[in-house]
């Protein structure tokens, strides 16, 4: 016999007990974790439900099929209100009584209106179309801070170009503008934006009740010379010709959008006359010396990796190079940047001053196609450049306060594309902690809280200036970069 006691022989059946209930807490502590990160990421990352209707024999059952599917959106949608969704569902009730008499583009208006109504940015249908959607007239806009104007045209308009739209269909254009607003959701800055996507369509303009006629349009223009003409320009279709998504600030640029073949004539003339700041809008990300090597200039026109340099690694070897230079002053140009990934360039909007001398400068353009991920950036950048920091330009094209994140579903027999937002950002203030139930949750690491996105230096480009190929917002810049 050993000399064990009783004690001792129960030890073990004890540790093993010990070892079961704390590997039981364990993992009921894990299953509690990953059930809380679930409940607050499962609606972020909710994708819109398939589609699952009967083939449609006619307009109204297409129609009312689409407009089922388009009844989910609140559901999903995260940026509507208790208000805004009874007026959403009422809106809906409504459309779907007379769904039989609609055609593709007074559906489209339709339900733009409707899902405007969360007015939010990016819960919108408007900013998805492509200018080849549907038909419009042989000219292309530009918003500046004095009026609307033609800055491109087909062969035998030559005569409009530079012409200022002074009404469209017995509207003054600004009226115009401002009664497009129920059709997209989000700031005023938003809508100057997008407003040329729905000007230069009769067809659109037709469903909106802005127009007698889905094939053509009556303009008042006032030409180059300060003569005034009026003119009926018949809406064509266009092949779709350009790569990637349309935006109406990418016909500012005389360089021609990838693959168009259009026979288009560009009142700032051939490509090679395109001043720096609109001569490449197709590069992701870019850069430039200017004033002698005292300033680094960076254009960013989406968040998204580009080529066999992805954006990090860009913005890394960009931070090595402003070290190694000395580079006392930059600029990072985010005027036409529509968004992305914002994260890709999170740590380079923090690092940038630290990489700069004790006197150097950091210069945020912005403007408003300045939108969703580069308005993240923006913020990081003014957060983290303190008193060196000056955001120049205009104003953005969403709010700093503004859902996004989520997707987008197609409606099934219109395919018309409807954008939902499902993450709240609150890039002036910061998420804060009793918002955690629908705060994107990386915004907790990667936020910032630098108050007011609205420039310090607001300069809104006139045609004027931009005829001249000037850039007056540059011209800002270089009266106050670091010597």
């Amino acid at each position: 016999m050993t000399g064990i006691s009783i004690a001792e022989r129960r030890r073990p059946a004890s540790l093993r007990r010990w070892l079961l209930r704390g590997t039981l807490t364990l993992l009921a502590l894990l299953v509690t974790i990953f059930a809380a990160v679930a409940f607050l990421i499962y609606p972020v990352w909710r994708s819109y439900p398939e589609a699952d209707f009967p083939a449609a024999t006619s307009v109204a059952e297409r129609n009312g099929q689409d407009l089922d599917y388009l009844r989910q959106l609140p559901e999903i949608d995260r940026s509507f209100t208790p208000e805004t969704r009874s007026t959403f569902v009422q809106g809906l009730e409504a459309l779907k009584a007379r769904a039989a008499g609609l055609d593709r583009a007074q559906l489209t208006m339709e339900v733009a209106r409707l899902v405007a109504v969360a007015n939010n940015g990016h819960t919108n249908v408007i900013t998805l179309l492509d200018d080849t959607t549907f038909k419009s007239v042989p000219v292309r806009l530009g918003v500046f801070a004095d009026g609307l104007f033609v800055v491109k045209t087909t062969g035998e308009n030559r005569e409009l170009l530079g012409a200022q739209i002074l009404a469209v269909n017995g509207r003054e254009s600004e009226a115009l503008i401002a009664s497009l607003g129920p059709f997209i959701g989000g700031p005023a800055t938003l809508l100057r934006a997008q407003a040329p996507r729905l000007i230069v369509s009769p067809e659109l303009l037709h469903a909106a009740g802005l127009g007698d006629s889905p094939e053509r349009a009556d303009f008042r223009f006032r030409l180059a010379d300060g003569s005034e003409i009026e003119r009926t320009l018949t809406a064509l279709a266009y092949e779709k010709t350009k790569a990637g998504a349309y935006w109406p600030v990418r016909d500012l640029s005389p360089v021609p959008p990838d693959k168009d073949n259009a026979d288009w004539t560009h009142v700032l003339g051939q490509p090679d006359t395109a001043p720096l700041y609109l001569s490449r809008l197709d590069r992701n990300y870019w850069n430039d010396s200017l004033a002698d090597g005292k300033l680094l200039y960076l254009q960013i026109n989406r968040m998204r990796d580009e080529g066999t340099e992805p954006l990090g690694a860009y913005l890394d070897r960009m931070l090595g190079e402003i070290r190694r230079a000395g580079v006392r002053n930059v600029a990072v140009d985010l005027r036409f940047n529509r968004g992305g990934n914002y994260m890709l360039a999170a740590d380079f909007a923090r690092a940038l001053p630290e990489a700069l001398p004790a006197d150097g400068r950091v210069f945020i353009l912005t403007g408003e196609n300045t939108f969703s991920a580069a308005i993240s950036i923006a913020s990081r950048l003014k957060f983290f450049s303190g008193d060196r920091g000056v955001q120049v330009g205009e104003p953005m094209g969403d709010r700093g306060q503004m859902w996004g994140e989520g997707g987008v579903a197609t409606l099934p027999n219109s395919k018309i594309a409807v954008r939902y937002a499902t993450g709240y950002h609150d890039w002036e203030k910061g998420c804060r902690l009793e918002q955690i139930t629908y705060c994107f949750l990386p915004n907790y690491i990667y936020g910032a809280a630098p108050g007011s996105l609205d420039p310090q230096v607001e300069v809104k480009p006139a045609f004027s200036d931009y005829v001249a190929r000037r850039d007056p917002v540059m011209e800002e810049v270089l009266k106050r970069i670091t010597p």
